[in-house]
């Protein structure tokens, strides 16, 4: 007869194992850190810690990107949010200038207007349409006492310049001929040695300053020469422009050429950023 003894001596290997287990842990918890099972324990942690530490250098940067594919909308959100108020800043910070720029100009201007008594001040309201018209239209005119053949000047009180000649008048506005009108012209005197000539207009280009006496000394290359108008007397009659009205700095000199047309002169006045003007009503010889 055949005795069947597997399930049995399984059973009574479970048995064992489960008891010395419960012996092991019942002796280690007794133990304390100093157990068995904690020594084990601590050599398991220190063998695992190099291959925890490489999983999770391996798997951070797919977390990280995860995470920033998340993010993704409101990141660009707060973009557009921080660009939109940079062009605000921007924008701001553009009026600031400009306004300050103004409050400049007419600082400027209210301080010549006192250099210049019998004077009035203007506002540019309008260019000549035309190209081969250099003048520009004032917000002031007769009622103001403005007259035709009145210098036009703007600048600093100790930088006054030459900015034209009014040729037309209104009730209400004046028209004035720009210094680089083809049809201007003004007596101008160099500012080193004192020479005169005439200053004509040029249009776009620079104006030209003819009549000079030969062999006029100019100073070295590389130090600047300017022109300002001067005055004169011819009998009861003198001439329509105070002196020391800065016109421009000279920007070519043809030496050894005749008299006539020697030297070119680059305006002191940017006629395309003209805003605010001075009319000098009176018949001055120079400032008051």
């Amino acid at each position: 007869m055949v005795t069947r003894s597997g399930p049995r001596n399984t059973r009574l290997l479970v048995i064992g194992l489960v008891a010395a287990s419960l012996a092991i842990i019942t002796l280690d918890f007794r133990e304390g850190d100093s157990g068995p099972l904690a020594s084990m324990g601590r050599a398991a942690q220190a063998f695992m810690a190099p291959l925890q530490e490489g999983v999770n250098n391996a798997t951070r940067p797919v977390g990280d990107f995860l995470s920033g594919i998340a993010h993704l909308p409101s990141l660009a959100r707060e973009n557009q949010a921080l660009k939109e108020q940079l062009a605000q800043l921007a924008a701001g910070n553009a009026a600031y200038e400009r306004v300050q720029d103004r409050l400049g100009q007419v600082s400027d201007l209210l301080g010549l207007q006192r250099a210049y008594t019998g004077s009035v001040s203007a506002t540019v309201v309008a260019t000549a349409p035309s190209n081969f018209e250099y003048t520009v239209t004032i917000n002031e005119g007769a009622r103001a006492g403005i007259e035709v053949d009145q210098p036009v000047i703007t600048g600093t009180p100790s930088s006054p310049l030459l900015v034209g000649i009014v040729s037309e008048v209104t009730p209400i506005s004046a028209t004035v001929r720009l210094l680089i009108d083809r049809d201007f012209a003004v007596a101008g005197e160099l500012g080193s040695s004192g020479e005169t000539g005439l200053v004509v207009g040029q249009g776009d280009q620079d104006l030209q300053m003819e009549q000079i006496a030969a062999g006029t000394k100019f100073p070295p290359a590389g130090q600047p020469e300017y022109v300002f108008t001067t005055t004169y007397h011819i009998g009861a009659e003198r001439g329509l422009y105070p002196p020391d009205l800065l016109i421009g700095q000279v920007s070519q000199v043809y030496e050894g050429t005749t008299p006539l047309d020697q030297v070119t002169v680059k305006p002191a006045v940017d006629f395309s950023s003209l805003e605010n003007v001075l009319v000098l009503q009176a018949n001055h010889g120079g400032k008051a």
